[in-house]
């Protein structure tokens, strides 16, 4: 295929590709630290805090979130 027959989409696609590797990497971080902050007594009161600004930040609920990106990937062309 040449340059000019080329899908003008496939860097959006690529470049949204990329950013849901990072999403999904970003998840396991969050997730290996929530784990090493349950080891601590104070760690658990810590995460919730963090959620509850994070929340007010967002201006959106953790499902809601989810949610959106559900319906951003069912959009993505095949």
């Amino acid at each position: 295929m040449s340059h000019e027959m080329e899908d003008p989409r496939i860097h959006l696609i690529q470049a949204f590709d990329e950013l849901l590797h990072l999403y999904r990497l970003l998840e396991q971080e969050n997730e290996l630290l929530r784990g090493q902050l349950r080891r601590h007594t104070a760690g658990e009161l810590q995460i919730r805090e963090t959620e509850r600004r994070m929340t007010q930040l967002r201006g959106a609920t953790q499902a809601s979130m989810q949610e959106r990106l559900h319906a951003l990937l069912a959009l993505r062309p095949r």
